[in-house]
């Protein structure tokens, strides 16, 4: 994506974030699916275990308990567990297999069954089946009088156990009883458990995705940034270069130009024409002295020289060179740090107070300030003139940019090299009240 722009790395994000979201949307897709499918299949095995439970036992008749416990046996491995008739009121009336500890309650009576989740098992309550109208066995009624005796060869266990019955409540009693089976969907189970395995994975997928797309797109904001530092850089080493030669080609003959023009001055007379185009000679010589000073300090790249330096003295050190202004100065630094501090004091510090009383020369005098904050040396300068330009907070450090008739455009650019080659950085925001508010922030360096 090198040299495609800003609208490369958005798509290349867009579009990943877009493929993560379409996995996981299609894992969740898929894993609903499952889900539905396996509650089809629940209830389909449940139809199946009801069928075999009708077609080999019948709340009367020849059948007993064993009858269960061999249906139960012979339905494991589908997953049955436990097979029963049981009454409105929870009697249970035949069983087979172990139930789950969960009382009995049987819904009203519906033509629809009744699926209740107990851990991993399904109980299921089936409406009472209708017989195509067979007559019970007479013994088997529950009004008959053979039904309490122990000759009755289909008498549930309980009717030992239980008194007469009650007449009117033989209507109730003659409904059959409801069938509840238990089972564990072992198919079912599986399908969602690999259905949930395949929504985990493709999240994981999804999740791996974008985060390197995000990666990505940082790492190529990363890269361009490096490149454009690396071309700034380029550009600022050819322009000191060509600035070096410029200063040293100009700086012997305006010094030549210089000192004759103050010799003319000398000999003539106060007021004269002559006198005064002698003045504006030396004047414009030593603005331009000026100018090939600031271009041998920008183009200046020799090693340090880091000595302990007090903070705080430096800065009214810096303010004192400025007689003419009344720069309030303010600190509590209570170490020294090293700097080289002949080129900070000058290039760094002077320039900006001078900056801060040239911007608002009639307004309150300038406020600079040293201090720690989390282990960095901060200095700030604040005025109180109109501000910064909107959108250049940053333009003003490139070098000549100037908003004054006056300037060259280098000193700040200096001021940040310099800053830079202590290994800090400066920056410049407009104060919430008002003014500029230059911060230089120089972390502590090692060895």
């Amino acid at each position: 994506m090198r040299g495609r722009g800003p609208w490369a790395r958005w798509g290349w994000l867009i579009t990943t974030l877009a493929l993560g979201a379409a996995v996981i949307a299609s894992a969740w897709a898929n894993f609903r699916s499952a889900r539905r499918a396996a509650d089809d299949l629940v209830k389909g095995e449940a139809h199946t275990l009801r069928d075999v439970v009708l077609a080999t036992n019948r709340p009367w008749g020849e059948e007993r308990r064993a009858n269960f416990d061999s249906l139960v046996a012979a339905h494991r491995d589908g997953g049955l567990r436990y097979a029963a008739w049981v009454r409105t009121d929870g009697d249970v009336v035949w069983s087979g297999g172990q139930a789950a500890p969960a009382q009995f309650v049987v819904p009203p009576s519906t033509s629809d069954p009744v699926f209740v989740r107990l851990g991993s098992r399904v109980r299921a309550y089936f409406p009472p089946p209708h017989w195509g109208g067979k007559a019970r066995p007479s013994h088997d009624r529950p009004d008959s009088p053979d039904r309490g005796t122990d000759r009755s060869p289909d008498r549930p266990p309980s009717a030992d156990r239980s008194p007469a019955p009650d007449p009117a409540a033989a209507p109730e009693r003659r409904e059959p009883p409801t069938i509840v089976l238990e089972f564990e969907p072992v198919v079912a189970a599986e399908m969602l458990a690999r259905a949930e395995r395949s929504l985990f994975v493709a999240g994981m997928v999804a999740m791996v995705l974008m985060a390197a797309g995000i990666g990505f797109w940082r790492l190529s904001q990363h890269i361009e940034a490096g490149e454009r530092r690396m071309e700034e850089q380029r550009r600022l080493t050819l322009l000191g270069e060509m600035s070096a030669v410029l200063a040293h080609e100009i700086r012997n003959p305006l010094a030549s130009l210089k000192g004759h023009a103050q010799l003319l001055v000398e000999r003539l007379g106060e007021g004269s024409g002559e006198r005064r185009k002698a003045d504006r000679i030396v004047d414009e010589a030593t603005r331009l002295e000026s100018l090939t000073s600031d271009l041998l300090d920008f183009a200046r790249s020799g090693p340090m020289d880091l000595r302990p330096v007090d903070p705080v003295a430096l800065l009214r050190a810096s303010a004192a060179e400025l007689p003419e202004a009344l720069i309030q100065v303010d600190g509590d630094v209570p170490e020294r740090w090293p700097l080289d501090e002949r080129r900070f004091r000058q290039a760094v510090l002077v320039n900006l107070l001078r900056n801060a009383v040239q911007a608002a020369p009639q307004g309150p005098p300038p406020q600079a300030r040293a201090a720690l904050e989390n282990g960095s040396l901060v200095f700030t300068i604040r005025d109180f003139g109109p501000g910064l330009p909107e959108g250049q907070e940053e333009q003003i450090f490139d070098p000549f940019f100037t908003t004054r008739t006056t300037g060259t455009g280098l000193g700040l650019p200096v001021a940040r090299r310099i800053v830079e080659m202590h290994g800090g950085h400066l920056h410049a925001t407009n104060a919430p009240g008002g003014g500029a508010l230059f911060r230089i922030e120089l972390p502590r360096r090692e060895g």
